[in-house]
């Protein structure tokens, strides 16, 4: 755990001095500003638009910053030669990809603090009763954002073992767009009139990661009661993903040559 908790740190400092993650984080607070000034042409409930650009922004700052940053974590370090540095103690292949992992979640874990600070606090100069938006269900579409960029950190390094970094982000990019349209692929597939293209939707539905999970959609605009069963399979989806990534990521990595 020292071993891990040391390579966490040293990649949390060097991607903390990455100018994407800034940039990244700019342009979630430049949507936060749109959904603020949107909130202001509207007469009808503009705090419910300060909440869908809120989970917005801070869903779409997550996923870049995993796919951007993890798709060059390990790839940097093994160009480089400085994962010699660190392979060269009595540290593990599977050690060193899990302490990237914790560094990455360190930063998606400070980012996700600063941009849900930036929120609430548009939410209370918009919202008429700022408490009676901190509802429950507000609290869980804010966490299931941090652990969908968890999930999708996890997919990323598992690329990243044996694709290229701009394959890594693409192929991580990818999986965000389809993992959150799976429904739309398989209403798509039950329409279809060719059994072939209704088939190749289903298997891409089956097998890519479900992160309609995390979306837990009108619920949070009009602040209804989260379903403890519906917020129970999304943690423990996301959990069982993320560990299934990485588990895999540990495999291939140890066949990696450097």
């Amino acid at each position: 755990m020292r071993a891990i908790r040391a390579i966490s740190w040293v990649t949390f400092l060097e991607i903390i001095r990455d100018k994407i993650l800034y940039n990244i984080i700019f342009f979630a607070v430049i949507i936060l500003g749109m959904g603020f000034l949107a909130a202001q042409m509207t007469f009808a409930h503009p705090e419910r638009i300060v909440v869908d650009f809120g989970v917005a922004a801070l869903s779409i700052s997550c996923a870049l910053i995993a796919s951007l940053t993890g798709s060059s974590l390990l790839n940097r370090e093994f160009e480089r030669r400085t994962a010699y540095v660190a392979l060269s103690h009595p540290i593990s292949r599977a050690q060193f990809l899990l302490g990237k992992y914790v560094g990455l979640g360190l930063v998606l874990l400070v980012n996700w603090f600063m941009l849900v600070t930036s929120f609430l606090f548009i939410l209370s100069l918009t919202a008429d009763n700022f408490s009676q938006m901190l509802s429950p269900i507000l609290g869980w579409a804010l966490a299931f954002g941090l652990l969908q960029g968890l999930v999708l950190a996890s997919i990323s390094l598992f690329f990243s073992t044996f694709c290229t970094s701009s394959l890594t982000f693409m192929f991580t990019v990818g999986i965000y767009l389809i993992g959150n349209n799976i429904s739309e692929l398989r209403l798509l597939a039950t329409h279809s009139k060719s059994p072939g293209f209704s088939a190749i939707l289903n298997f891409i539905s089956a097998l890519m990661p479900n992160l309609e999970h995390f979306n837990l959609g009108l619920s949070v605009t009009y602040g209804l009661p989260p379903s403890l069963g519906l917020i129970s399979a999304g943690v423990i989806y996301g959990i069982i993903v993320s560990t299934l990534f990485l588990f895999l990521a540990s495999l291939l990595i140890r066949v990696k040559e450097v």
